[in-house]
């Protein structure tokens, strides 16, 4: 490998590190974990005792959304709700894959959420300084 080489390998892995900074990233760069929705089916709990079930049939309910807080202390939108959700395809560049939330009887998502192997995670806010609440599995939930 020549100097010359090096040096362009070397600029698009710091382009690509400074993407993943930039964007707000803190996770891998690549693909999202290839999820299938059965992994994803289950009752996942916050430490701020949010819950979100969701059903192999597609549906879903979340609970006490409003207890999860940014770090100014603001608390996120939402109530108790229920409706439809469908997960999307890995994406290069995100950690997580988009999970979609399409409350009844509006049919619209209005949160970003996003799911890994091991965590589901709820972005709320501005998108500059908003919050971020992190679901693990409950394993005493029903699956």
């Amino acid at each position: 490998m020549t100097w010359q080489s090096f040096g362009r390998w070397l600029a698009v892995l710091m382009l690509l590190g400074g993407c993943a900074c930039c964007c707000g990233s803190a996770g891998p760069i690549g693909f999202a974990p290839d999820l299938a929705d059965t992994d994803v089916v289950g009752t996942w709990t916050s430490e701020e005792g949010a819950r979100l079930v969701l059903r192999a049939d597609h549906t879903f309910s979340t609970h006490s959304l409003g207890d999860c807080a940014d770090a100014d202390g603001d608390h996120a939108p939402g109530t108790d709700g229920e409706g439809l959700w469908t997960l999307d395809e890995p994406e290069l560049l995100n950690p997580y894959q988009q999970l979609n939330l399409a409350y009844h009887p509006y049919g619209e998502m209005l949160q970003n959420w996003g799911a890994q192997d091991d965590e589901i995670v709820y972005v709320f806010g501005d998108t500059d300084s908003g919050g971020v609440c992190f679901f693990t599995r409950d394993e005493t939930g029903s699956r």
